[in-house]
């Protein structure tokens, strides 16, 4: 019956660029993907600040997806973007969630509506759905979030314990610079097609600005973040969500405390849809996004809720490989989170580099130079551009951290759940990170990122209000790692590797220092772990369809990536550099836009405070009636008490030049 439900019975026709207005008389320019028939129909709708026209043409396969299965798709720039009137002041607004609940309002008063809207999407559509749903638009009836989180100050691209985010802070808000100053297009855009690009111009401000003004947790990080009150959504929830990708931590957290009816899926997946993900098994998302919707908008029966809250991909585990195919293990449901039979498991530092069941009687202590360069085998998950690349061998790295090994295992040991640690920690500075890895070593001594955490011990006791480490004291310090499944098998051993930088993901701390690590029953050090055993019964197995090749609406192609990681012997510098170009044109279009973005980022242990990222960016609009060029950059510098930002924006029409902006700021550094 499920099966007759969910297949395509509609053809499906495009509708371009419907203007819909907003409460303050800003116009909103959304697609509408309509299924041929009387209907009345559900509407699903997404909002991106990525530009439906062109740019993100190659997703218009999921709402043909929905639609000829009986759902309105709703694609909509957000204001400042695309076809839109107004200005993109930042990124998550409160004004952009108002205006999401006009346009749902607006899409349930139609008379093709059978008056219910869903809320759907990856990334930054899956934050403002999220945010959306918390505001209880009464027309919203379900959303399905991918890859989104609801802690924006300690889950997103700014900052992780307390730490301010290193490569990302050029990375993602570089790229929206030129982003943002794009045109509209005059066919499909206002009447005042010039004056929106004018004001969008002159009005649009680098979004890195602001974040760079609020340091610590704040209200401005607040706004927008669930954690503050999960019982604001009410809507039923299905969290979509991959271990390798950034935002895992609240698939989990949101499992935990939402009150309205939620399930989960969580694959091994990069931060990319399934369909298209690594590593494998892909599975075809769409078609359980297209269960929770017939269920929820149309009242149709399609079992979801009568399976448990989650399908979690148990991984068992694979040697380091940056771009892996597949990752062993297998599908199981999980009836609820966390697991009942889950159990917390220390594991203690103890002297001799080894990682033991008990304390050790004696007192110890291990002491290690801060060493700004380690983390480069940390791998890349970030949101914009190839080359995505899970975790590298991580012997390097772990030869430059302070490490704690098991013995080899006798049996399989099975964690899934949050790892934290706790450690009892001194530092000569009085700014200080601890990074902690946990790692998966295997019999011919190769080392697999399994998680990973960090914290600024300055936010030891509040990320609102952080205070100076006093050299020479021992804290005990509460370490949160990311969610992790993995199977550890026998033979292999558990490391714990202690640093105090995760570089280039975290910006490095400024003062070169010498860090101590404290172990033994009065400072019992220790990695606690989510240990789960059998249950009592099998669980169940979910079944999914696998993924499948959808019509190509958009043509895109890829050229002379680069990830690269020098050393400049003469500077002590260790460099890292990523760089990516790609095109793409929608199918039928007489158009193409094609983007290059380059970024370097550098440190040195001797000089952690002078540290820098910098970043270009070319966005290219290749029409019939000529060409626009927007130049992009972006710089951030440090010094040991301050934060030089240099972003420059530059647009180019046929050639000539067009338009022109800068932006200079110098910014405290608050305990980062």
């Amino acid at each position: 019956m499920t099966d007759a439900l969910l297949q395509p019975t509609h053809t499906v026709r495009h509708i371009k660029n419907v203007l819909i207005r907003m409460t303050d008389g800003v116009r909103i320019a959304a697609d509408l993907f309509m299924p041929e028939g009387s209907g009345p129909f559900p509407a699903v709708f997404e909002f991106l600040p990525y530009r439906k026209d062109e740019r993100t043409a190659g997703r218009w396969n999921a709402h043909y997806y929905f639609a000829e299965r009986g759902f309105v798709g709703l694609r909509a720039d957000i204001r400042g973007t695309g076809g839109s009137d107004g200005c993109a002041l930042d990124e998550y607004t409160v004004q952009e969630q108002l205006d999401a609940c006009d346009v749902i309002a607006w899409a349930s008063q139609q008379p093709w509506s059978n008056g219910a809207v869903g809320m759907f999407g990856t990334s930054y559509g899956g934050f403002n759905c999220i945010q959306t749903a918390m505001h209880r638009p009464p027309a919203l009836k379900a959303i399905i979030p991918h890859a989104a989180t609801d802690d924006r100050y300690h889950d997103d691209v700014h900052f992780s314990g307390g730490c301010l985010m290193g490569i990302d802070q050029v990375l993602y808000p570089g790229w929206m610079v030129p982003m943002n100053a794009m045109p509209p297009y005059p066919q499909y855009t206002t009447e005042d097609w010039a004056g929106v690009w004018r004001r969008r111009l002159e009005g649009n401000p680098p979004w890195l600005l602001a974040w760079l003004r609020h340091q610590t947790e704040d209200e401005f990080w607040l706004q927008g973040s669930l954690k503050t009150d999960y019982a604001s959504i009410q809507c039923p929830v299905l969290h979509l969500g991959g271990w390798a990708d950034g935002y895992t931590n609240p698939v989990f957290r949101m499992a935990q405390h939402l009150r309205a009816p939620n399930r989960a899926i969580v694959g091994p997946w990069q931060h990319s849809r399934p369909l298209d993900a690594y590593p494998g098994p892909r599975i075809n998302h769409l078609h359980e996004m297209t269960r929770w919707w017939a269920h929820w908008l149309r009242g149709d029966d399609t079992g979801v809720m009568r399976e448990p809250q989650l399908a979690l991909y148990v991984q068992h585990g694979a040697p380091p490989n940056p771009f892996l195919p597949h990752m062993p293990g297998a599908w199981r449901y999980e009836p609820q989170w966390p697991p009942e039979r889950q159990e917390e498991r220390p594991l203690y530092l103890a002297g001799h580099g080894e990682l033991r069941a008990e304390p050790a009687a004696n007192s110890g202590s291990d002491a290690y130079a801060y060493r700004a360069t380690v983390g480069t085998s940390n791998g890349f998950w970030f949101p914009v551009g190839p080359p995505f690349g899970l975790p590298r061998d991580q012997a390097l790295d772990d030869a430059r951290s302070q490490t704690y090994t098991t013995a080899p295992l006798e049996a399989p040991l099975e964690i899934l759940g949050f790892p934290k640690a706790i450690l009892h920690a001194a530092s000569s500075a009085d700014i200080a990170f601890f990074s902690v890895r946990l790692c998966d070593v295997a019999p011919d001594g190769s080392s697999t990122l399994v998680s990973r955490g960090i914290l600024n011990a300055t936010h030891r006791h509040s990320h609102r209000d952080p205070s100076a480490v006093t050299p020479g004291e021992i804290m005990e310090l509460e370490i949160p790692l990311k969610v992790a499944s993995w199977v550890f098998q026998p033979g292999h051993r558990l490391r714990v590797s202690i640093a105090s930088s995760d570089w280039p993901t975290v910006w490095p701390s400024p003062l070169p220092a010498t860090n101590t690590l404290h172990h033994g029953r009065v400072h019992p050090s220790r990695l606690i772990l989510p240990v789960v055993g059998p249950p009592v019964e099998p669980l169940p197995e979910p079944v999914f369809q696998p993924a499948v090749n959808l019509t190509p609406r958009a043509i895109s192609s890829s050229e002379r990536p680069l990830w690269q990681v020098s050393e400049n012997v003469l500077t002590g510098q260790t460099i890292v550099q990523v760089r990516d170009c790609h095109r793409v044109r929608p199918v039928g279009e007489p158009f193409e836009v094609e983007e290059e973005q380059e970024v370097e980022t550098g440190t040195s242990d001797a000089q952690p405070d002078r540290s820098y990222a910098r970043s270009l960016q070319r966005i290219s609009m290749l029409q019939p009636d000529g060409r626009t060029d927007l130049h992009g950059r972006v710089s951030l510098r440090s010094t040991r008490d301050q934060l030089h930002v240099d972003i420059g924006l530059r647009v180019l029409r046929d050639g000539e030049p067009f338009f022109e902006k800068q932006w200079l700021e110098t910014f405290p550094r608050h305990f980062v």
